[in-house]
């Protein structure tokens, strides 16, 4: 018996470790003044097929108390412990804090509007399992149009975002048409950083399949891997591609797969995460940190030639937000990325030891 009083790990006579019920997990889940998501995404958490050993919910509400009386509610006959932690802003900041308090072998890490279906957590813990050897850093969900059947409440309570097949389609091929053009830095890098880890035979055996990275309504890290690496702090507020960064920080300890058969759907806010301005900005200052910060870190390429690819890329999404300005939002975000052309040269251009300095003097 450990002394966290969880079953002690046995040798199987493999030389591997294994804990005779299998893995476990903890979840946390990043809230800030949506009681309204909360309230759709918790339970669905606490109706896995295998449950999680804790559930901590981090928020930096204004006013908590709403998500508080949430928690509270399902707390006093939930099957596991479910925390609530007052957090400062921040989604990184709010995701290290949740970390620091796991002790399980995995941490899930859905957004407050991730809608899971029941046997999600049950089909990415499975993908671990099968790795013996610890070769499996990260796995995700596979994301669906359609939310649970048993997703409480009333989906209408808030607005989420339009992400009809039309949509969808028009997502996809923007995708495709930025894959194509310039060679999506984050694709690029991610794929790359992945190709270093050779797939376990068992875990190849299941249906899953290699990703560039990902994104953070559906991730899920070992924890000792995103123990090591943590959230970076250096992003701010909303974060913007922080769960990129975690990713490829976790590449550098083993693979990142999705776990086709583990479903989930984002019911994404129809609100933007912050004003127009902000956003543009981000946009490539964020890009550019991210990338440069994998590129120094994990000795891809040379940093010169990477510089210039992801320039190429900014000055792209700068254009595409100057044909897309259709209302003042629009306009401001157009208007914030063309202000961060100049910042993201001195960022691109940032020795590894300067990176976060020259970042966050610009960073708004």
């Amino acid at each position: 018996m450990r002394e966290d009083g969880q079953p002690a790990a046995q040798d199987d006579g493999s030389g591997s470790l294994l804990r005779p019920d299998g893995l476990s997990y903890d979840v946390v889940m990043a809230t800030r003044n949506r009681p309204e998501a909360v309230a759709l995404s918790l339970p669905l958490l606490l109706g896995q097929t295998r449950l999680p050993r804790t559930i901590l919910i981090c928020d930096s509400s204004d006013d908590p108390s709403g998500i508080e009386a949430i928690v509270a509610g399902h707390a006093k006959d939930a099957p596991v412990p479910i925390r609530f932690m007052r957090c400062a802003p921040g989604l990184t900041v709010q995701r290290n804090i949740g970390l620091a308090a796991c002790t399980a072998d995995v941490v899930i890490f859905p957004d407050d509007d991730s809608l899971l279906y029941a046997d999600a957590a049950e089909r990415m813990l499975e993908v671990y399992e099968a790795d013996r050897d610890g070769r499996i850093a990260g796995v995700c969900a596979r994301p669906v149009d359609r939310a649970p059947d048993e997703t409480p409440g009333d989906l209408q309570s808030y607005a989420a975002e339009d992400v009809g097949p039309m949509r969808a389609a028009v997502r996809w091929l923007r995708q495709r048409g930025k894959e194509w053009a310039s060679q999506d830095p984050f694709l690029s890098i991610g794929r790359r950083l992945n190709a270093r880890h050779e797939m376990p035979p068992a875990v190849a055996a299941l249906n899953v399949t290699t990703v560039a990275y990902m994104t953070g309504f559906r991730m899920s890290f070992r924890r000792e891997v995103i123990a090591k690496i943590k959230f970076d702090e250096t992003l701010k507020k909303y974060g913007w591609f922080e769960d990129i960064d975690a990713s490829f920080g976790a590449m550098e300890h083993g693979r990142i797969v999705a776990a086709l058969d583990a479903r989930i759907y984002h019911h994404r806010v129809a609100s933007s995460r912050d004003n127009g301005y902000r956003m543009g900005r981000w946009a490539l200052l964020n890009l550019a940190y991210v990338t440069m910060k994998a590129v120094h870190r994990s000795g891809l390429g040379v940093p010169e030639d990477e510089a210039r690819r992801i320039l190429r890329f900014c000055r792209m999404r700068a254009a595409g937000y100057m044909l897309a300005r259709r209302n003042a939002y629009g306009r401001d975000r157009a208007r914030g990325a063309r202000d961060a052309l100049g910042p993201a040269r001195e960022i691109l251009a940032a020795p590894p030891e300067r990176l976060a300095e020259i970042y966050a003097r610009h960073e708004v």
